[in-house]
């Protein structure tokens, strides 16, 4: 391993960005696998280079010898985080290089592959790619520091004052992002508005795609539509043939796991009936991950910080590993081991998957059962952490790219309600949603243990609750001076919950502090509900109770109407 010349360590800490937004914006299924990808392998380019540039092998190097302290490296790519911590001065000008002609050989077996399989074209976009090539991110670097969090504030710093060349362009724009143009054959060419026909030049640029379609498969690249450069590359990085290029092009990059070659995208749609699928979207995140790391280290020791750090990473990346297995299995005899759906991405302590089925409609109520499981998964990684989970029931007409803002949206509604619990959210067609949270400890026992009129806890009948609501909200019976009509309301359908653990006295201790200190209240912290003066202000704290059983019951009674016919019929009326 290199020594530095001076005796104080430092750290470099590097990251990178997309300079236009094409990973975020997707249309498919497809769209969110290969961004995840090429941010994973580009981070993991980044690692391997710091180690072979500090002389460090695997399994013969001692273990506290790795320069690479976050992200620990396992044996994949996928889920590796694109924030890099050395020890020690890695330059920047390797760091960058390495970058650079990564994602460069990734543009260029993308556009191979495209002119070998659609090869009766007149290519004249080579410039093009080229620009995408060079101009596509945004690098930031940092090297000092006495210590990680110092050097990791200094790489903030510089990332808001960012530099940054954008690529100019002429024509259409592309159908997913409407922000790049549409890569086509004679992309470049010269447009003479006296000459040329942009009807005819559009013809071109629809029959290229309709081979394109062809070669590739619709599930890829829908002959509808027309793909910008980064666009069309994030759809070929998830074919094996790509990837396996990219290891023979240079031997200096890492070895990565080819994607799943039977991946294929949801199926929103069914042809054979009115009714179209439902899906079930979740993303999650740690909770309060830098306090917990700090809490590790009370003596602010920088070696004690790169090796519970370095330890952490390790633990959440193989956590990731095990959760993708865990996900696929069989869950409290559930058919979602028929097609559970598809984990996108799980680096470090960041998820992001989607439950649904191939050629049927998925039980929401299978969903749920996985998640009254998912608090024992997690704690698999054995970090002193909890987790906040958005869960999204789309509608199957909602576009896709509307899906995933809700999913970031809920997720965040579950840190601000308290952290530890998951935010259910009813996604309909129009746009319009529902929205309940509930802590993890309460999920199970208050949707496994409704009760309707009948006293029926098997095949309940959420339409009685749905109803009562809806006529106590008719009357304004839920208040802000009193909660007294949403504990009756509880305690009637949830006979087996005691309402006092819930909310407790007049002071609604346990909606904030429930007697377990492992569990988070309905309402999460108190200081959300106090004034200037620290004084509880308790109309707003009824007024959110009243809110949390009204939601319940709402968000309950779509949930759940799918397994219950009657349910589903009074629905539409």
């Amino acid at each position: 391993m290199r020594i530095q010349g001076n005796s104080r360590m430092s750290y470099t800490v590097i990251t990178f960005a997309p300079v236009q937004g094409f990973i975020e914006n997707s249309r498919k299924l497809r769209d969110l696998y290969g961004s995840s990808f090429i941010l994973s392998y580009l981070a993991k380019v980044l690692c391997e280079d710091t180690q072979r540039y500090f002389k460090y092998e695997k399994g013969k190097s001692p273990k506290e010898s790795d320069p690479v302290i976050s992200p620990a490296i396992i044996n994949v790519t996928q889920g590796t985080p694109n924030q890099i911590i050395i020890r020690g001065e890695y330059p920047e000008a390797d760091a960058k290089r390495v970058f650079n002609d990564a994602w460069r050989t990734l543009v260029i077996c993308c556009r191979e592959e495209i002119e070998s399989r659609v090869p009766n074209e007149n290519y004249n976009w080579n410039r093009v790619w080229n620009a995408w090539a060079n101009y596509s991110w945004e690098f930031f670097y940092f090297c000092g520091g006495e210590t990680i969090t110092d050097a990791r504030q200094k790489l903030n710093e510089i990332k808001r004052s960012r530099s940054w060349v954008g690529i100019n362009w002429i024509g259409e724009s592309s159908t997913l992002s409407g922000s790049d143009e549409i890569a086509w054959p004679g992309m470049t060419d010269q447009f003479n508005p006296k000459k040329d026909s942009i009807r005819e030049v559009n013809q071109r640029i629809e029959i290229f795609y309709q081979h394109l379609s062809k070669q590739f498969t619709e599930a890829i690249i829908s002959p509808k539509e027309q793909l910008s450069i980064p666009e069309l590359v994030k759809r070929l990085v998830t074919l094996d043939k790509v990837v396996k290029k990219l290891e023979l092009e240079e031997n200096e990059y890492p070895s990565v796991e080819i994607p799943e070659k039977s991946f294929k995208d949801i199926n929103r749609k069914n042809d054979n009936s009115e009714d179209n699928y439902w899906t079930g979207w979740f993303q999650g995140d740690g909770d309060k991950i830098g306090d917990y790391l700090k809490s590790l280290n009370q003596s602010n020791d920088p070696k004690k910080e790169e090796e519970i750090l370095h330890n952490f990473s390790s633990a959440m990346m193989k956590w990731g590993e095990y959760f993708k297995q865990e996900f696929k299995k069989e869950i409290r005899g559930s058919k979602l081991k028929q097609s559970p759906g598809r984990i996108i991405y799980a680096g470090g302590d960041d998820f992001l998957g989607v439950l649904y089925r191939q050629k049927s409609q998925i039980n929401p109520q299978d969903c749920l059962e996985w998640f009254y499981e998912f608090p024992e998964i997690w704690k698999q990684h054995k970090q002193e952490i909890t987790v906040s989970v958005g869960f999204v029931w789309a509608a199957p007409n909602v576009p896709q790219r509307d899906v995933l803002q809700h999913c970031r949206e809920v997720e965040q509604s579950a840190k601000k309600s308290g952290r530890d619990r998951i935010a259910l959210r009813i996604l309909f067609n129009s746009g319009n949603h529902l929205e309940w949270t509930c802590p993890w400890w309460l999920l199970e026992k208050l949707l496994a243990n409704y009760r309707d009129r009948n006293q029926r806890k098997g095949e309940q009948n959420w339409t009685h609750l749905y109803n009562d609501i809806a006529v106590l909200e008719s009357r304004h019976a839920f208040t802000r001076e009193q909660t007294k009509v949403a504990e009756a309301l509880f305690k009637a359908y949830f006979p087996e919950q005691p309402w006092e653990d819930i909310v407790g006295n007049d002071n609604y201790d346990q909606a904030f502090n429930h007697p377990e200190n492992s569990h988070t209240g309905i309402l999460g912290e108190s200081k959300n509900y106090t004034d200037k003066n620290g004084e509880l202000e308790l109309e707003n704290v009824r007024k959110d109770i009243n809110n949390w059983v009204i939601n319940l019951g709402k968000v309950g009674f779509h949930l759940f109407r799918f397994s219950d016919k009657k349910s589903e019929i009074e629905s539409k009326i």
